[in-house]
């Protein structure tokens, strides 16, 4: 059983960031990157990525990784990983394929998982002209026709953002949010189109959108979608018990310290607000910053 002072699960831009701090401050490190496809690798790019603006999420990820590489202090390893339970001053991880690391530390980069809502159409438009970030994809879709699906009340509150990429503008509002009449004033006095009733389908042409469909049978024509999908946490995160915030996301402190010993955190597991990558790579690097602080401070001997 191989060693380690760090175990990160997840090889997103969270984790990978974290990799490359703990690299540079000489923890042996071990990343565990899940075999299957990332969260965002539908998308074409990533938008705003200082340096790699508009590369794939697959550049930016291996360009990270042969960075990190460089150092020889981390280890990328391609394996889902189904249990950590405690052990002494640290614990064990074991993969789905039987093997055994031990590590003095977890820091979880796991994201979230997304539970798309029941539309016709989405799943294959989902990264490309179904998107959930304006600031990632936005630009690429400036004054061009947009939807917004409404099937949660929080989205009206900031319904006048959108308004800086386009001014035609259509709201989709489930039936099961209520739009205070005040509110719905405010946002048809900025000529925001509301259009109340579930969606059905989304139609397209050559992969890309063309008509938003209601169950009533009304269609409109749109460009792109905004849609802000359900998440939950993966099984790993849910097996280890951890104290969650409101919207089920895990709960830290300032020094990315989750309920239980031993265990950080960091990344879109952590926070269900503007999640890019730009703010993974943030806290993956704070999140490190304080493992080093922790693991020196309680003296634990690199290991052999």
């Amino acid at each position: 059983m191989t060693d380690y002072q760090v175990a990160i699960i997840g090889g997103g831009p969270a984790g990978l960031a974290a990799a490359l701090t703990l690299s540079r401050s000489m923890m042996r490190t071990i990343v565990f990157d899940s075999p299957l496809p990332p969260r965002n690798d539908a998308a074409r790019h990533v938008g705003g990525f200082p340096g790699m603006d508009m590369s794939s999420p697959a550049q930016v990820r291996e360009r990270i990784a042969e960075e990190i590489k460089g150092y020889g202090y981390a280890q990328i390893k391609s394996a889902e990983i189904s249990s950590a339970v405690p052990d002494g001053d640290g614990f064990v991880l074991s993969t789905q394929g039987g093997s055994r690391f031990s590590a003095k530390r977890i820091l979880l980069t796991t994201g979230m998982v997304d539970i798309f809502p029941p539309i016709a159409g989405l799943n294959r438009l989902w990264g490309t002209s179904v998107i959930n970030c304006p600031f990632c994809q936005g630009y690429e879709f400036k004054d061009r026709p947009w939807g917004i699906y409404v099937h949660r009340p929080e989205i009206l509150a900031a319904a006048e953002i959108y308004r800086n990429w386009t001014r035609d503008l259509v709201l989709f509002v489930d039936p099961r949010v209520d739009v205070p009449a005040e509110r719905a004033k405010e946002i048809e006095a900025l000529d925001i189109r509301i259009v109340n009733g579930s969606i059905e389908a989304l139609q397209s042409s050559q992969g890309a959108l063309t008509q938003v469909v209601l169950r009533d049978g009304v269609k409109v024509d749109r460009e792109v979608l905004l849609v802000w999908p359900h998440q939950t946490q993966c099984d790993l995160v849910k097996s280890l018990d951890l104290p969650l915030r409101e919207g089920g996301y895990v709960e830290i402190d300032d020094c990315y310290r989750t309920g239980r010993n031993g265990i950080y955190a960091a990344g879109d597991l952590t926070y269900g607000g503007h999640q890019n990558a730009n703010t993974a790579i943030h806290m993956g690097n704070m999140a490190a910053a304080w493992l080093v602080f922790d693991l020196c401070q309680t003296r634990v001997p690199e290991p052999a």
